[in-house]
């Protein structure tokens, strides 16, 4: 939720959090109206070390999403949001 704001180039950044409870798991949603991620980049951001020009950031955050969510056998996903923004998903499996 951090990068949703701190990337954000609007004057009021919005960011919606939803969580839906499937059968075989849970699937969390993150989207902000920001300008959003391109194509190219969508798999790049979750690279070790991977940061945007300006970050004050460690380019360890999403890596570390990715390495955890793999982890517990889920998978970690950014979508394009409407009408501008990005959504990451995340889906992971519901405990026994």
């Amino acid at each position: 939720m951090n990068n949703a704001v701190q990337h954000n180039d609007g004057e009021t950044p919005v960011v919606e959090v939803s969580c839906e409870v499937r059968r075989e798991d849970v699937v969390v949603r993150i989207a902000d109206d920001g300008p959003g991620i391109p194509d190219a980049q969508k798999e790049v951001v979750f690279a070790k070390g991977e940061k945007s020009l300006g970050s004050p950031g460690s380019g360890l955050g999403l890596h570390l999403v990715r390495t955890l969510v793999d982890q517990y056998g889920g998978d970690v996903r950014i979508e394009d949001n409407e009408p501008t923004g990005a959504v990451f998903v995340v889906s992971l499996p519901r405990a026994d």
